[in-house]
């Protein structure tokens, strides 16, 4: 009989959904998505004064007060990130998921979970804490049994993170949003061998987004840099990589409460921290799909991979230094 692994966040995950699932439910019929201002209460009094014309339209859109009338971008889009900050002395409980699936050499499955506690300073600063966690089973596939380690089905406490994000612009009251988002953390496993260790890195995102069309369209370009040192348990010295690529991805506001989109990830690894020795490079392609109720979320995104090479190889997907399905799920509520 096969062992079944539970993971202790599963309860967080089904608080975090709930409100996401009654959503989904209800998704054609209720109020507008996170109107941000009606989570600021001195905001919410000034709506409440304001004169509405006999169809119940607002006429003052308090320009002023930032991005108050919007849709929340930071998670509309999927692996992408919008560039939106919540209100000041805002906080944020979320649960995030990302799953990678498949390798040339073995039946691979790696999913590493965050639970993140963040909290907004002023309009344009947030910073976060995360408790992770991580969950291997890998095996190798036949003929590749000399050059896999594997690791039978387990989950563990994976170690602690943060996340600072920083806005420089606001796409409220300028052409674009613009915002340094940098997630450095401490891990005790290695997240590609799933092998126990220690590990160091940080992924960081140049973000940029816009209001394509008022309420309906929004878009989105990430710089991405991730780099880690590693030294697995029992081994002589520190491995060191580096992932740097970029993203573009739409979302389309198609209900009161739904958002789907679309968005595609160039990727290039290398081996070191400095750039100079290039390992392989891919493409992602995927939708995306958002819940937003209220001051809760849900956000799916699925990326394939369908493009790039292992350095030295003569044709084919590198699946030596990435994987063939990556899957996001991330759910919260702010209060």
């Amino acid at each position: 009989m096969k062992s079944v692994v539970v993971s202790p966040f599963a309860a967080l995950i089904a608080l975090a959904l709930w409100p996401a699932q009654q959503a989904f439910a209800q998704a054609f019929g209720e109020p507008a998505p996170l109107v941000r201002a009606f989570r600021n209460p001195e905001v919410e009094r000034a709506a409440s004064e304001r004169p509405v014309d006999a169809h119940g339209h607002d006429h003052d859109h308090a320009h002023g007060r930032g991005h108050d009338h919007g849709v929340e971008s930071e998670i509309i889009f999927g692996f992408t990130l919008g560039s939106d900050t919540h209100p000041s002395g805002e906080n944020k409980l979320a649960v995030e998921t990302v799953a990678r699936l498949g390798k040339l050499t073995s039946h691979y499955v790696a999913v590493g979970q965050k639970l993140e506690f963040s909290h907004t300073f002023t309009n344009d600063l947030s910073m976060s804490f995360t408790l992770l966690g991580d969950y291997h089973r890998i095996s190798a596939r036949r003929g590749y049994e000399a050059e896999v380690e594997p690791v039978a089905g387990r989950y563990l406490f994976n170690g602690f993170g943060g996340e600072l994000r920083y806005r420089f612009l606001n796409r409220a009251t300028s052409p674009f949003g613009l915002t340094l988002h940098m997630e450095p953390s401490l891990a005790f496993s290695d997240e590609a061998s799933g092998l126990r260790g220690r590990k160091y890195g940080s992924e960081n995102k140049l973000i940029f987004d816009r209001e394509v069309i008022k309420d309906t369209f929004f878009a989105a370009f990430n710089l991405t840099h991730e780099m880690e040192m590693t030294k697995e348990k029992g081994a002589a010295a520190w491995e060191r990589g580096t992932v740097v690529g970029a993203s573009v991805a739409g979302s389309w506001h198609v209900a009161k409460n739904l958002f789907l989109g679309a968005e595609t990830r160039y990727l290039r690894a290398y081996e070191g921290l400095s750039l100079a020795t290039y390992r392989g490079d891919a493409v992602y392609v995927g939708p995306t799909l958002t819940l937003i109720k209220g001051a809760s979320f849900m956000n799916l995104a699925y990326s394939g991979l369908v493009g790039g090479k292992e350095k030295g190889s003569s044709g084919g997907l590198d699946l030596v230094n990435f994987e063939r399905h990556h899957i996001r799920l991330k759910a919260g509520f702010h209060f």
